[in-house]
């Protein structure tokens, strides 16, 4: 077992930093966080312009495909945000035993749902691009793609578990490190599974999925052998897998987990209502839409990476009984936040029309695509705001006053004003952006007025 369990100060490491210098902890959690998103979105438009020569079909069978893991993925929010939390409460009283409770408990929880969701994806592939309007020629190239993706979750959804559980001992740089290997990797082997390269056969769109297969398969491995091995700072060895369920461990990840599960649904249905009111634009504002939101997302990634270390630093400081010093973090991270989104802001206000050049050449998708982005420009240092006081509730274990904030939210502005300015104002794709704007708005007000009355402190996970 690693000496690291056994001394009191690595056991609050974190707790302690943040005490002596809260701007270097929250660095040291964020931005490997930031690195491996962006990574990630880069090897996806490479992954993307890969399967793209394949033809429209392969195209629109992995893009439905996507549809439906990610649809797996937004529920399993449930247990990753649950692990973190719990975990990171642990981790900040100093019960390392229990924090390795947590995690074996949260290994558990991914093998079960990760093998139901392969289950049905290997035995009815059709069924499910089905469901989502996919024709007989998408279906046919579709199902060899969608089974070898469906038996990928079950690492994929370990591999998540295990980046979730580093995540709450305040641990991000081992997950940038694996996450960023498995990305190239997967560019690797789509060259060698999609084309047939060297030895390996030629499998087109099935070669695709397989490749995310194996590549996120090695991954999960990788993350695992840091976890049972204790080569971060806790070890939980396989044989504590055996010995079934701890019902208490469980009822608090999932107290804690089951309402982000259901906010990230309500996320994932609402975007998806959000595209609806958009499409009926036509086809080149749709396109400006499609590659505004791709670069904007880009935008987002320093928000993720601080709301990260917002609940780590919440979660750890409260689990340490030490609710002024949680408080204190979560604000200076939502100062950080709002200064690097805000600086990001403006370089997406200034380079709106470059960035929409790097994916098109047609004007007038160049032009939406601009003014959009400049609009959201305005709002990122306040998106930083909503990301980050979130992050905070959701590490005091508050998740059911985000998942209702979120869905206020995202009723009010995004679809419903969304709407409205769209359909009878008729002010266009900008007047959907400003619904999109003004939800960011809104769940920065809502949840730093939650955050500043402080209830949150007195939560007990």
């Amino acid at each position: 077992m690693s000496s690291k369990l056994n001394k009191k100060r690595d056991k609050s490491r974190l707790v302690e930093m943040s005490q002596e210098n809260i701007v270097k902890a929250v660095f040291i959690i964020a931005w490997p966080v930031i690195v491996e998103l962006l990574l990630q979105s880069t090897v996806g438009i490479a992954d993307t312009a890969m399967v793209g020569r394949l033809g429209p079909a392969s195209i629109a069978a992995i893009g439905l495909g996507n549809q439906l893991v990610m649809f797996a993925m937004t529920i399993f929010a449930a247990v990753r945000t649950g692990a973190t939390v719990v975990v990171a409460r642990q981790a900040g009283e100093g019960d390392m035993q229990g924090a390795a409770t947590a995690a074996s408990q949260a290994l558990l929880l991914s093998l079960i749902i990760g093998i139901s969701f392969a289950s049905l994806g290997v035995l009815f592939p059709h069924v499910g691009l089905r469901l989502l309007g996919a024709e007989e020629e998408v279906v046919s190239v579709g199902v060899s793609y969608l089974r070898f993706r469906s038996i990928g979750m079950i690492f994929v959804l370990m591999g998540m578990s295990v980046t979730s559980i580093l995540r709450g001992l305040g641990d991000t740089i081992t997950a940038m490190y694996v996450n960023a290997t498995v990305n190239i990797l997967n560019i690797l082997f789509n060259w060698l599974f999609i084309f047939g390269i060297w030895i390996f056969p030629e499998m087109g769109t099935g070669g695709a999925g397989l490749a995310t297969m194996v590549a996120r398969m090695l991954g999960s491995f990788a993350m695992l052998y840091v976890l049972t091995q204790g080569k971060s700072y806790i070890r939980v060895p396989l044989s504590t897998l055996k010995k079934g369920f701890h019902k208490s461990t469980i009822k608090r990840i999932l107290d804690v987990g089951i309402p982000a599960g259901i906010e990230s649904i309500f996320l994932r249905g609402a975007m998806m209502g959000f595209t609806v009111i958009v499409a009926g634009l036509g086809t080149n504002l749709y396109a400006a839409h499609q590659i505004a939101l791709r670069a904007d997302s880009l935008a987002f990634m320093p928000g993720f990476g601080f709301a990260v270390a917002a609940t780590t630093l919440v979660g750890q400081n409260l689990g340490a009984k030490q609710p002024d010093e949680a408080r204190r973090a979560g604000n200076v991270t939502i100062l950080m936040a709002m200064a690097m989104m805000g600086f990001v802001g403006l370089l997406l206000f200034i380079f709106a029309t470059p960035v929409m050049r790097f994916f098109t050449d047609e004007m007038e998708v160049i032009v939406a695509g601009a003014e959009v982005l400049r609009i959201m420009a305005f709002v990122l240092p306040f998106m930083g705001v909503a990301r980050v006081s979130a992050g905070g509730l959701r590490g005091a274990g508050d998740t059911k006053f985000v998942m209702f904030g979120t869905a206020l939210s995202i009723l009010l502005a995004r679809i419903g004003l969304a709407y409205v300015l769209v359909n009878v104002f008729e002010l266009g794709l900008p007047g959907a952006w400003i619904g999109m704007s003004f939800d960011h708005l809104l769940r920065a007000l809502i949840f730093f007025i939650r955050w500043n009355k402080g209830r949150w402190q007195e939560l007990i996970v």
